[in-house]
This record gives C-alpha cells, structure tokens and sequence, in this order.
C-alpha cells in the first residue's frame, strides 16, 4: 500500500538522510501525493460509493442488523431436534422401500419429537404419513386379495362337488 497506516504512531529512526547509515527512511517518511488525497476525497463519500453515481436499486436489505455477527454454538434442544428431524426425513424415504408398517410411525414420532424441540420436521412427517398410509393400503389389498381367492376357491369346490 502507499499509504502509511499509522500516521501519528511513525517511529523515530534518529538517523540522517543517508540510507548506508542504518536510517533507511531518515526523519522524512514517505508522504502521499496531494492529488491523490484530493481525489480519493472528492470521489467516495463515507459510505463507500463514488460520489453522486449511487442509486438504490430495486430490492432493499431492510430490518437487518449491520455490523459482525457473533455466532453462538446451537443448544442441545436444537441438536436433538435436528437430529430426530433428519432421522424422520431418513426413516420416510427408507420407508418408502423397505418395512414401511413399521418406518412410517417412526418417522411420524421422530417428527413429533423434533417439533416439540423447536425444529420443523414437515418433509419427514408427511413421508411417514405416506408411506404408513401406502403400506396399510398394500396389507388392505393383500387381505382383500386372498379373502377373494379363498371365497373363488370354495365357491369352485361348492360347484363342482
């Protein structure tokens, strides 16, 4: 950079214009040029943009807190429930494949648990209800399926015998 970035803090070498006598700089540090000064007050405000050539655009960032962030380490309520949120989004879609009769109420109590711990769980809740409402239907159908084999079969015997 060209710019000395403690100004009033400069150290004092004690030494004479002369670079060859350990006082590279002497008593005289490097000063900026005028124009330069001059310039860069004229073109920035002191918010950052070029002078007069800074319009809003359409969308605004508004309500949001300027400055640095501090980020806190997530509670133990929260990390439960994120956990029992993801579990339920994995038992869902597990569900959807394999043992649905038992994945599906998992995954509907793992969402629950993960509400009530301040997590939202939608996705996890609604692949429960899916998959526990396909999976009933399917051992509905099963059912149904073989109440009419049996019915077919001993309205066959009945018929030829």
């Amino acid at each position: 950079m060209s710019q000395d970035p403690y100004p009033g803090e400069r150290p004092s070498t004690g030494g004479s214009d002369n670079p060859s006598d350990g006082g590279a700089y002497g008593s005289r540090p490097y000063q900026p040029t005028q124009p330069y000064e001059q310039s860069y007050q004229q073109s920035y405000q002191p918010g950052g943009h070029p002078a007069g050539d800074y319009r809003p655009g359409p969308y605004q960032a508004g309500g949001y807190p300027m400055g640095p962030y501090q980020s806190y380490p997530p509670s133990y309520e929260a990390l439960e429930g994120e956990k029992a949120a993801q579990l339920s989004l994995i038992l869902g879609l597990v569900g959807l494949f394999v043992a649905g009769f038992v994945l599906g109420p998992l995954a509907i109590w793992q969402a629950r648990k993960a509400e009530r711990l301040g997590v939202p769980a939608t996705a996890g809740k609604v692949l429960g209800w899916i998959v526990t409402i396909l999976y009933a239907l399917a051992i509905l159908a099963t059912i149904v399926f073989f109440v009419i084999i049996v019915v077919g079969l001993g309205a066959t015997a009945t018929y030829s015998g």
